[in-house]
């Protein structure tokens, strides 16, 4: 028989939410305490409505939510593509239900996979939903056969770059993720826009994940170098088969040596090498990742709505 909890506290669950991690297959980095715990140090509006299941002293299910203006919404909210919950394969959609049913606020449930188990669980008695989809990720199915024009173009930029004198691409440790930040930032305000850490909140979470991320080895960093200096970098996270290309950025000056596709090129290779099944751009759809052969990877969202008390 499973037993439910919901936990405002959170502080003894970090080793049972990693052992649960560890035992789902589809999780992946955004779900992860390396992930998680940071974001919500840094966003910490409203209560937390953490949602556990267990049998006996195993924990099979895990649904981190806070309270905010009266409903519930997943730990990563705003900042994180993919959302979920982790789940033991042994639990099964009634317990799951079960489970929701214990809640007594509204649920909103963005960025799920089509595969969530929220997706397929039935409705609590007496609840009601809304279905519709979320925003759109963009994924590259590995191993891949890069297409001719970005194969070619590739080619071409790593023998420029290499005539200009800049290194080959490398992993690099945490340490760099500020200069990273920098060319990211500078080649978006060259656009006109802020960038995806231009919130100091969010500058600061990935600080303090990196080192747990880079622990747990769901972190890779990619930079390039030219004259010791870095003129290019990319920030991507991998989990279980999966690699997520986060942020990038490169020197404005250096466009013509093409370091942004010499990035990506090398991130598909790296992940190809160590076994990922998928290299996916995440939100938005940018007409760039489409030439990498990427195709639609739709998520969904479910709005579950508590019966009148």
């Amino acid at each position: 028989m499973t037993r439910t909890e919901i936990h405002s506290d959170v502080a003894g669950l970090e080793d049972k939410w990693w052992d649960l991690w560890n035992r789902d297959a589809a999780a992946t980095a955004f779900q992860s305490p390396a992930w998680l715990f940071p974001w919500r140090a840094y966003f910490s509006e409203g209560e937390n409505r953490v949602l556990t299941i267990a049998r006996g002293q195993k924990l099979l299910g895990l649904l981190p939510l806070f309270r905010y203006e009266g409903r519930l919404l997943p730990w990563g909210t705003g900042t994180t593509d993919w959302l979920d919950g982790i789940f033991d394969p042994d639990l099964d959609q009634a317990e799951l239900t079960d489970a929701l049913g214990q809640l007594t606020d509204a649920v909103d449930l963005v960025q799920l996979p089509a595969t969530s188990p929220l997706l397929a669980a039935p409705l609590p008695d007496g609840w009601t939903e809304r279905r519709g989809p979320s925003e759109t990720c963009v994924a590259l199915p590995l191993p891949t056969r890069l297409p001719r024009n970005i194969d070619e173009n590739l080619r071409y930029y790593r023998r420029r770059a290499a005539r200009a004198g800049v290194s080959e691409p490398e992993r690099a440790s945490p340490i760099v993720f500020d200069e990273i930040v920098e060319l990211h930032t500078r080649r978006w305000r060259e656009r006109g826009q802020p960038g995806v850490l231009s919130d100091p909140r969010v500058l600061a979470w990935h600080r303090d994940a990196l080192p747990a991320l880079e622990a747990a080895g769901l972190s890779r960093l990619y930079v390039l170098r030219f004259r010791e200096r870095i003129v290019g970098g990319l920030y991507v996270l991998c989990s279980k088969h999966k690699v997520f290309y986060y942020i990038g950025g490169f020197d404005p000056d250096l466009e013509q040596l093409g370091l942004g596709t010499i990035l990506i090129g090398h991130a598909i290779c790296e992940a190809e090498r160590e076994g990922a099944r998928v290299f996916d751009f995440l939100r938005g759809q940018e007409a760039y990742k489409y030439r990498w052969g990427a195709a639609d990877q739709p998520s969904q969202a479910r709005f579950l709505r508590p019966p009148e008390r």
